[in-house]
């Protein structure tokens, strides 16, 4: 008896030996797993950093745990299941400001602007607080699609200072944008060959069209008057070839230069936001 009783103590203080092993090793391995984590995110590898977060037991991700893979799933443009996770973070969290500003970067980049501003919609009491960031970013959304945009003079005073002359020039190049008609660039043509390649900037081309199409016109003309007909028709041929391609080239050249403008003015956009953060405080994650 006294054996049998031995051996169930022996039992059972091996496997309550074994259990308590088991959660300092369970309890290691989720620091190790963190500590990981953290190190890829501060080195900016947030495919990686995201999959060892995630690695982590839902019972041991945190507030600041959860803002970490969202912000690098939004980082590598996974922005719907970024989106997801930041609508996690609660409102009385510190997190909840920027996991709203992070959420409304989310639709930008994603090019969702009237879903932004449906999402977030500009009330009275936000208009009245300036140059708070979510304002700043939902006016910069009448920069990007075709909406109309407000007055200059409520557009401006949303954005600080030091940021007034940019957002001039930005307006302006939204409002009044330095585009060319395509069809007068081909009236133009139609009437001067080369014409619109000068009215779109392209100097070089239209100097060759009207060269071209000048020369094979008087060739086409000097043989039909010799009565080389054969000659003057492939001259007129080519003569008319020129004018015409002349013409849908000034088309296309004036298409050309408003794509490159509006390439360039996004660019622009793109930029300043940039250079701002989206308008959201930096993070001091990696001290």
């Amino acid at each position: 008896m006294i054996k049998i009783l031995l051996i169930i103590l022996m039992i059972s203080t091996f496997n309550e030996a074994q259990n308590v092993d088991s959660t300092y090793n369970t309890l290691h391995q989720s620091e190790n797993i963190l500590r990981f984590a953290d190190y890829l995110f501060c080195e900016a590898d947030y495919l990686r950093a995201a999959s060892e977060y995630m690695r982590l037991d839902e019972t041991n991700r945190n507030e600041t745990i959860i803002f970490k893979i969202a912000l690098s799933l939004a980082t590598i443009g996974h922005y719907e299941e970024a989106t997801k996770l930041f609508e996690q973070i609660e409102q009385n969290s510190p997190y909840y400001q920027s996991s709203r500003l992070e959420i409304m970067k989310n639709y930008f980049l994603k090019g969702n602007y009237s879903g932004l501003r449906k999402e977030f919609p500009l009330d009275d009491n936000s208009i009245s607080q300036n140059k708070i960031p979510e304002v700043k970013l939902l006016c910069i959304t009448y920069l990007k699609d075709n909406e109309k945009i407000p007055p200059f003079k409520d557009f401006a005073k949303q954005f600080d200072f030091s940021e007034q002359e940019e957002i001039r020039t930005l307006y302006q190049m939204k409002v009044n944008p330095p585009s060319k008609n395509p069809l007068v660039a081909s009236i133009l043509s139609a009437i001067i060959p080369g014409a619109g390649k000068f009215y779109t900037g392209e100097i070089s081309d239209g100097i060759l069209a009207f060269v071209t199409t000048g020369l094979f016109s008087f060739l086409a003309y000097d043989n039909l008057k010799a009565n080389h007909n054969f000659r003057g028709g492939l001259f007129s041929g080519l003569a008319v070839m020129f004018y015409a391609g002349n013409i849908y080239g000034s088309y296309a050249s004036a298409q050309i230069f408003n794509a490159q403008i509006k390439y360039e003015f996004n660019l622009s956009i793109d930029s300043f936001l940039k250079s701002k953060n989206y308008f959201i405080p930096q993070y001091d994650f990696c001290k």
